[in-house]
C-alpha cells in the first residue's frame, strides 16, 4: 500500500474524508493501492472528474498521471475562478 499526506486546497476541502480527522484545512494521510497515480487519488476522495485543476507531489508540480509514492506530500487545487464576464 502507499500512503500519501494529502492537503485539499479551496472548494475541494469539501470532499476530505469524514472519518480523517482534524480541521478541514489540515492535511490528512490516504492509503492508496500499489500504482496509485494522483488521478487514483481523487477518484478515491470522489472528487468529479475535471475538478482537479492542479496538483503538486513534495512541492512539485505534477500531472494527474504522476505516481504517488509511499511518504508523497500531495496537494490538489480546484479550477479557479473569476476572468471578467
Amino acid at each position: 500500500m502507499v500512503s500519501v499526506t494529502v492537503r485539499l486546497y479551496g472548494s475541494l476541502r469539501r470532499y476530505r474524508p469524514s472519518d480523517a480527522g482534524g480541521a478541514p484545512h489540515q492535511p490528512f494521510v490516504a492509503v492508496l493501492p500499489p500504482g496509485a497515480t494522483v488521478e487514483t487519488l481523487g477518484r478515491a476522495l470522489s472528487l468529479p472528474d475535471g475538478l482537479i485543476s492542479a496538483a503538486a507531489i513534495n512541492d512539485e508540480a505534477v500531472e494527474v498521471t504522476a505516481p504517488l509514492a509511499d511518504g508523497d506530500r500531495v496537494a490538489l487545487f480546484p479550477p479557479s475562478a473569476g476572468g471578467q464576464g
